[in-house]
């Protein structure tokens, strides 16, 4: 469970106190369910409703009607929900990550006062207004800039914008439902920056990291695992990503064999982008590993040259059942131990989870060179 005193950077800020107000940020399943029942009644239901009435829901009146457009059902019927759940889970995992910090003794109990004051910089900057109220206006201007004076996708006639300009559908698109999506974006952005900064200021302390550590990071480990928890957050993301690319195939002519490189970087940049704030631990876990070598490589130098002493140089002492030999054969992987540390803690467990959570929303486009049922064979297999 989460820090109960404290570090919550996901369930803080203004707009989690209006929500708190309504009673929809409560931790139980029933207000959780009943906010992404919200999110979708108002973001999608009136884009369907206003479309039907202009007739753009489906037929072909338009060239792409509401209910053919794989944007907007990923969007707002995958992407929304995915982002409100995740929120119960990177909350736990930051508030654990944050108190381990302290509990596995890689702060010091001398560098607790500045732990905590990292901790306070960081909930300030969640709970200002002033924050919150740059994403609402950034997340209003990139809708309207992007589909009234960019006007992305305004080559062919859809259900946002037909021959006689912008629909009523599309202005409930452009003012409501994308800035909503927007803002839950640019809203996990801010989290993301400010767990990055909180980060920066603890690898400044004065760390107590471990050469000869099993995570193989000094103790820093449960850094690298801990971002297994963003794998529904970049799901997210994934699946805005795949919904653009399977409007490029049934609308444009485009293919997947075309578009796999679009997805290939997009996986390489995630991983990245979500490891880059744990290089802030490199230099520390550098100088930490070439400590152990040295102290480890003159502790093996003076045992080799003390068990030559006893057992070379000496006479007459008997090997036969002695217990100092065991200690020779004891040394060597303790080095090499501290020889296999990590400069990044990094965890190859979450790192496959964070693939798996960007690939899985790619999987509906295999359908547009495989059929379903030869795709549920595959999976069959693996499965049996």
């Amino acid at each position: 469970m989460a820090d109960p005193h404290g570090f919550d950077l996901v369930g803080r800020g203004p707009s989690f106190r209006m929500a708190q107000r309504f009673g929809f940020n409560r931790p139980d399943r029933p207000r959780r369910i009943r906010k992404i029942l919200l999110l979708i009644l108002v973001t999608w239901v009136p884009l369907v409703l206003l479309s039907l009435v202009a007739g753009h829901a489906f037929g072909n009146r338009v060239a792409v009607t509401l209910l053919r457009d794989p944007v907007i059902l990923s969007r707002f019927l995958f992407v929304l929900p995915l982002l409100a759940l995740a929120e119960i889970v990177v909350e736990r995992s930051l508030g654990v990550q944050a108190q381990q910090f302290l509990a596995s003794g890689v702060v010091p109990a001398g560098e607790a006062v500045k732990l905590e004051a990292a901790k306070a910089e960081a909930l300030r900057l969640r709970e200002s207004v002033v924050a919150e109220g740059v994403i609402v206006v950034l997340a209003v201007a990139i809708a309207i800039i992007a589909q009234v004076v960019i006007r992305f996708g305004s080559e062919e006639s859809t259900w946002k914008r037909s021959d006689a300009g912008i629909t009523l559908a599309g202005w409930w698109y452009i003012l409501v439902s994308l800035p909503i999506l927007f803002f839950f974006l640019l809203r996990w952005f801010w989290i993301f920056l400010l767990w990055s900064r909180f980060l920066f200021r603890i690898s400044r302390l004065g760390l107590e990291l471990t050469p000869t550590h099993p995570d193989r990071a000094g103790g820093l480990g449960f850094l690298g695992w801990g971002l297994a928890s963003f794998g529904l957050v970049l799901m997210a993301i994934s699946a805005v990503l795949s919904g653009s690319l399977a409007y490029e195939i049934v609308h444009r002519g485009s293919s997947l064999n075309i578009l796999k490189y679009h997805i290939m970087i997009f996986v390489v940049l995630a991983i990245v982008i979500l490891h880059a704030p744990l290089i802030v631990f490199t230099g520390r876990l550098a100088r930490c590993r070439f400590r152990g070598l040295l102290d480890f490589g003159s502790l093996i130098g003076d045992h080799d040259r003390a068990f030559n002493e006893k057992w070379l140089k000496s006479q007459g002492s008997s090997l036969l059942g002695s217990a100092h030999m065991g200690s020779l054969a004891h040394m060597s992987p303790v080095y090499e131990q501290v020889e296999r540390m990590q400069l990044l803690p990094w965890d190859k467990q979450a790192l496959i989870v964070l693939v798996a959570a960007a690939l899985i929303p790619m999987i509906p486009l295999l359908g547009t060179v495989t059929a379903l049922t030869e795709i549920l064979s595959m999976l069959g297999k693996f499965v049996v």
